[in-house]
Formats: C-alpha cells, structure tokens, sequence
C-alpha cells in the first residue's frame, strides 16, 4: 500500500469517527449481523429520548455529549430490508434535543413536512406483522416535544405506572 493511499485511508476513518450524534442514522457502518439490538438513550437534561442500533454511535452518545443508556427492554431491528418489512425512520425535533421513530411512510412525510423534524434516516427494518410481544409503541409526553418507543409489555407498565404519557400508535415488530 502506497503511503499517500495509507493517509487517504487514515484520513477517511478519522472523519467517519468524529461523525456528531446528529449523523443520518445510516451514517455509520452497521453491525455485520442481520440484525442489530435497537438502543434507547436518555439525551442530557432527559429533553427527550435518542435511538440507535449502532454501538458505536450510541458510545459517542454518552462519551461526548453526555447521552445516558437506559436499561429499557426493547429489541433488534434488521440491518437489511426484508420482506413483509418496512424501514424504522428517526427524526430529530428542530425545537428541542429530541428524538421520534416513524415507520408509516404517510406518517413520516407528514412529520417532515411540519417543519418540526429533520430526517435522520434509516435506522433499521421492523416487520410490519410480527409477535405481539415485539410489538413497537410510540408515546408521546403531554403535548410536549418528546416521544419514547416501547414494546407491548413495557408500553402497558409506561402507561399504568408513569403519568404524562400517551399512546401515539403501533410502528412495527422488532426481531
């Protein structure tokens, strides 16, 4: 290998590492797996909540800009489309540090065209039919600019146990 290539090369994996939380989704390269666990993160301040299905994005989360890893049970998402799948978009609020998944295209467009989302991308593939149990749930909090995502079991303790939050709908089955 030619040392001009070497420092090419370097210089690529130099800028693909120091890539913001705020990169597309597909931005950093996913696990070689056909699926990958789906990571829920607490943004600083508990603004809101931040997912990902890539451990190397979700440790630049909490090493440089203080994000928190939350113990919720969640799920793996499929790193390739597949069929009787659709892929799991994440959004990123323009008014505060918050984050929503969206897996309804309709919905998705809807949410881009208020003005008040920036499309992150493509952060994995959900079934569109799947175990009830892996069912997907978002909840908004009282009219305020965060959302969280749960599974069934959780999504009945979040509703039964924490007062604020609602049910948004269904977004897919997780793997």
């Amino acid at each position: 290998m030619t040392t001009t290539r070497f420092l090419a090369i370097a210089a690529l994996s130099a800028m693909a590492a120091s890539v913001a939380v705020s990169a597309p989704a597909s931005a950093d390269p996913v696990p070689t797996g056909r699926t990958s666990q789906l990571i829920e993160l607490v943004t600083p301040k508990s603004k809101g909540f931040f997912y990902t299905a890539n451990p190397a994005e979700a440790r630049r989360a909490v090493q440089k800009h203080g994000f928190k890893r939350t113990p919720t049970p969640l799920g793996r998402v499929a790193v390739k489309p597949f069929r009787g799948g659709t892929a799991l978009y994440r959004l990123r609020s323009t008014s505060t540090m918050s984050y929503i998944l969206a897996a309804n295209p309709a919905g998705l467009k809807k949410l881009i065209a208020s003005g008040k989302f920036v499309n992150e991308g493509i952060l994995g593939y959900v079934g569109k039919t799947g175990d009830p149990a892996k069912r997907i749930w978002r909840l908004h909090y009282d009219n305020k600019p965060k959302w969280r995502i749960a599974i069934t079991a959780h999504k009945d303790s979040i509703l039964r146990n924490e007062p604020g939050w609602s049910l948004d709908g269904p977004s897919g089955y997780l793997q």
